[in-house]
């Protein structure tokens, strides 16, 4: 007996030992659930320090959710074990944590229970690495369906396996017709040729190389299309499992290609044709083409010229002209036009007037070599020389080309250049029309006739004006037969002259004296509209960027960058005056099914729908801005209207738009999220941007 007792009581130190000192957890509950024991691990797992903290706690307090607790006691009465259960524990510091059980009943020999025993073990990190493989599969395959390019995933012997949506829309085969087929067979059959290419590029992914090819490729319908195609190898753990490739239509690209050959060689036959005399040089100003204009006008050959110093070669050493030219040609280099009338020298020695508008020429922002067009204006120098006598209108004429210099707007440069050229010329009817499609748009006249008065007029292709625009000269009709007479000039005109505003429309004026107009005034005429042809494309051009930089291409709104330039000074103008601001997050619903059952032209149909439904919608003084993809923001400024107000007439407009329902096929609706930023809160402008933001995805879900 007292061999028995001390065998048991030396097992008992021995599982006391173990108790104390196993690295997981361990515990002991009454058959009620009241803890009676735990080990140090356990309390370590736990946060707590005194194990007398636990003890004749339920077990059910340690538990997140009471309820897990329930199914652990299920499954004890039930097995009287309980294996592999996972739940949240509570720690002492209130965090969370995973832990993974497996506990059982110990009884008496007769049956009854006597406590239960079990172990905890942490598992919150795998928990965690789980969550985030189930997480990241989502993502993949969230961009595997939504992927703008047709992707195929195949065996490694290249045996369809899956595809996305794009695949079947770019191919025109559904899902059920590809899967188990070779890849090469579906979009490489029926021409020898374009077979075995696919081959050799399929085999050579397989054989675990990166692929990149552009090529064609066959569509269901037997179409042919341009597409780019990059393939992989697929791999798992060192092991290659299957390979992928990505398809791109690069239909439009190709057209693209086309189109600037063809604009490449108009170019080079322009280049070459020019009438002025054209030079491209590097940076740092050594010729590297001239057309024949530079040819003739200098009297280099391009083997004289080639390679040289372009201020060297025809910059003279005299009367500054040298140093001028390197300030020019600096100017240029670092990135600014220049327009200068000056000297040069030809290869005889000879000193000759020119026009020299220079520009730096950007490839995708980076300037990369300059270009300067010489126009000898001898001749119009010699005029000029000519007209001292007349200087009050040579003095008109500089005023009005300094004035079209700083012009703000096409308007004042038209207005500038009829009041000129009535003060130089002297005409009884002065117009201006500028020419647009197979019509003269009359934008200034001299007189108190009012423009809008005469409006359009078809253009005659055999009339004066056409003429002086073919020949980019300006011509004088002494003693004009009435029938003669372009639209607008009073019939009682004895003479008349046109002249051309570069390429873009027509200057015409009438007197009623005969012979009224000379040479001189042709001369001074031209002079003075070759400033408002300039002037004018300036301003188109300064117009045109100023549109492309703000405004989206799609839809016309404003874009996101030229958004993020202006709310800072919205937030300004809004904090000096005391005035909110409402943001309107607007996002389409059901937008990428429209995409996926209509295509993306029919998507893009919508989002300029949508853009027309809010200029509709809301004041012109608010801002609509497409934020990105089928997102768009409205700001409101200086308003008095709550932002929900505004957000719940968006809606309705665009849901009741028929417009929208005929182009998708079902009633279109948005998710509008809604705030007004007061100034006075001291909240970041940003994070009534995020608000308005998650507002709109707490609207989307409550539809």
């Amino acid at each position: 007996m007292e061999k028995h007792q001390a065998q048991h009581a030396a097992d008992a130190n021995l599982y006391q030992e173990l108790f104390a000192r196993v690295p997981i957890g361990l515990y002991r509950t009454t058959p009620a659930g009241n803890i009676i024991d735990v080990n140090p691990a356990l309390l370590r797992m736990l946060g707590y320090t005194d194990k007398e903290a636990l003890l004749g706690e339920s077990a059910t307090s340690v538990y997140a959710n009471p309820e897990s607790r329930k199914l652990w006691r299920a499954e004890m009465e039930a097995r009287g074990t309980v294996s592999s259960f996972e739940a949240e524990w509570k720690r002492r510091d209130g965090s969370l944590i995973w832990v993974e059980e497996n506990s059982h009943a110990v009884s008496d020999p007769g049956g009854l229970i006597l406590h239960y025993e079990g172990s905890a073990q942490d598992i919150t990190a795998r928990k965690a690495i789980a969550l985030e493989l189930v997480q990241e599969k989502a993502r993949f395959e969230q961009l595997f369906a939504a992927a703008p390019e047709a992707v195929v995933l195949c065996d490694n012997d290249a045996v369809v396996q899956r595809v996305n949506a794009e695949f079947t829309r770019l191919f025109g085969y559904s899902e059920d017709e590809v899967l188990g087929h070779a890849i090469d067979d579906l979009v490489a059959s029926g021409l020898a040729d374009l077979l075995a290419e696919a081959n050799r590029v399929t085999a050579n992914i397989a054989s675990g190389e990166t692929t990149f090819a552009e090529t064609q490729r066959r569509r269901k319908d037997g179409r042919l299309v341009h597409v780019s195609i990059l393939g992989k190898p697929v791999f798992v753990e060192g092991e290659q499992v299957g390979l992928y490739a990505i398809y791109r239509d690069i239909s439009a690209r190709k057209e693209a290609e086309g189109a600037l050959a063809q604009e490449t060689a108009r170019f080079e036959q322009l280049f070459a044709a020019a009438p002025e005399a054209i030079v491209l040089c590097a940076n740092d100003g050594s010729i590297l083409r001239m057309n024949a204009e530079f040819t003739r006008l200098f009297g280099y050959s391009e083997d004289e010229a080639l390679g040289r110093d372009i201020d060297r070669l025809v910059a003279p050493e005299i009367n500054g002209l040298q140093d001028e030219a390197k300030g020019i040609t600096q100017q240029i280099a670092d990135g600014q036009s220049s327009f200068v009338e000056t000297r040069r020298r030809r290869k005889d020695g000879h000193l000759i007037h020119v026009s020299i508008l220079g520009e730096p020429i950007l490839i995708d922002g980076d300037q990369v070599a300059v270009y300067g067009i010489y126009r000898d204006i001898s001749a119009r120098k010699e005029a000029e020389a000519a007209l001292a006598a007349s200087q009050a209108k040579v003095e008109r004429l500089h005023e009005a080309a300094d004035a079209l210099g700083e012009a703000k707007s096409e308007e004042d440069v038209y207005r500038i250049t009829v009041g000129a050229a009535e003060d130089v010329l002297g005409f009884s009817l002065g117009i201006l029309c500028i020419a647009e499609d197979d019509e003269f748009i009359c934008r200034a006249v001299s007189s108190s006739i009012d423009v809008e008065e005469l409006g359009r007029t078809k253009i005659n292709p055999h009339g004066v004006a056409v003429q002086s625009l073919e020949t980019g000269q300006p011509i004088i009709v002494n003693d004009p037969t009435a029938e003669s007479l372009p639209y607008g000039i009073p019939p009682s005109s004895r003479s008349l002259i046109c002249a051309p505003i570069g390429k873009i429309g027509i200057f015409q004026a009438a007197s009623a004296t005969v012979n009224a107009f000379g040479d001189e005034d042709g001369r001074l005429l031209a002079i003075l509209l070759g400033h408002t042809a300039v002037a004018a494309g300036r301003l188109r051009l300064q117009q045109e960027l100023i549109r492309q930089a703000r405004h989206d291409a799609l839809t016309g709104v404003f874009n996101r960058h030229y958004f993020n330039e202006m709310i800072a000074q919205e937030v300004m103008r809004a904090s000096r005056y005391n005035h909110p601001i409402g943001l309107l997050m607007i996002d389409v619903d059901r937008f990428k099914e429209i995409n996926d059952r209509y295509g993306h032209q029919t998507g893009d149909m919508v989002l300029k729908e949508i853009a027309d439904v809010l200029r509709d919608t809301v004041r012109q003084t608010d801002m609509i801005v497409r934020y990105g993809g089928d997102e768009f923001l409205v700001m409101l400024t200086e308003t008095g209207e709550d932002a929900e107000e505004a957000a719940v007439r968006v809606r309705d407009a665009v849901f009741g738009s028929a417009k929208l329902r005929e182009i998708s096929g079902f009633d279109v609706t948005v998710s509008v999220g809604s705030i007004f930023w007061h100034p006075g809160t001291g909240t970041p402008i940003e994070e009534a941007l995020a608000t308005a933001d998650a507002r709109m995805y707490e609207d989307k879900r409550g539809r």
